[in-house]
């Protein structure tokens, strides 16, 4: 019973609000973990370019002095540049994987309702750090699996044929089917801070699903297969999303059917002949089918 009320002081919150604590500075060392990866990658290359330019070698390395070698060397720098970018990038997300999986070890991530300063407290927020920068730079990427890579290694279960456009997806206790699609600026958060607790609770999203724009799926939402949340929406708590209806509100409360373009058309032109009047007997006859 304590538990039931202790959830019910969140109902009527959506948002994250992690806060910024000292183990904020992880993403200074997966910075400084990427570029030192950089530069024992690319310190023979850079000091075979320096020796062909300006005649000497920065470093004690060996350096094939021949014509062929040289104009190699200068004619990969575009490439040399823009794979930097990809090891940069890939060389922190694998790093971070590992820190998180320590963390998962050391405190066993769990769904509940956790008091302010707990251990399971203090490690969802390591883990929220921890997966925050390799994420963005998975997102910064011009490849558009990238971020799906980046989502898998830190455990997400995310299915095949699947779209995540630009938003924030909690890499922990969420799972999202086969074919689904996300839109721009969504959230979709398993934790909740409220106060002086957090709510931790899986969020499952089915086959086929659409999470449309600008909304917010809280903790515990169910996407049944082909659910779609409509634009500018967020859903309750432990929310259910029934297969094959759209559904809105701030929060979720109307479930509209989904209509082909063909039906969509006809009832815009009947609004247009017939004014208002026809416009709110169409939804009331749309309410009780």
């Amino acid at each position: 019973m304590e538990k039931e009320d202790k959830a019910q002081e969140f109902e009527y919150i959506s948002t994250s609000g992690v806060y910024k604590t000292p183990f904020t500075l992880i993403m200074v060392i997966q910075f400084l973990v990427g570029f030192f990866i950089i530069i024992l990658v690319n310190i023979w290359y850079w000091n075979s370019l320096y020796f062909y330019i300006f005649g000497e070698a920065i470093f004690p390395l060996p350096v094939m002095d021949n014509e062929i070698s040289k104009w190699i060397i200068i004619f990969l720098i575009p490439l040399n540049i823009y794979g930097n970018i990809f090891l940069f990038a890939f060389s922190i997300i694998l790093f971070s994987t590992v820190v998180y999986k320590i963390l998962n070890y050391l405190s066993p991530p769990r769904e509940g309702i956790f008091e302010r300063g707990s251990k399971d407290w203090k490690y969802m927020h390591r883990r929220f750090w921890i997966a925050y920068f390799p994420i963005w730079l998975a997102r910064a990427l011009p490849i558009p699996w990238a971020d799906i890579f980046a989502y898998r290694f830190f455990g997400t279960r995310v299915g095949k044929n699947v779209v995540l456009y630009e938003g924030y997806v909690d890499p922990l206790f969420v799972e999202i089917g086969n074919y689904t699609m996300t839109s721009l600026n969504i959230c979709i958060f398993s934790h909740l801070i409220y106060h002086d607790k957090v709510l931790i609770r899986k969020v499952k999203i089915g086959n086929a699903c659409v999470v449309g724009p600008q909304t917010v799926t809280s903790p515990g939402t169910i996407f049944h297969d082909r659910a779609i949340l409509g634009a500018n929406s967020y859903t309750w708590i432990d929310q259910e999303l029934e297969s094959d209806l759209i559904h809105v509100g701030i929060p979720v409360s109307m479930k509209l059917p989904i209509q082909s373009l063909e039906e969509s058309q006809k009832k815009v032109e009947k609004i247009q002949k017939g004014g208002v009047d026809s416009d709110l007997k169409l939804e009331k006859e749309g309410d009780s089918e």
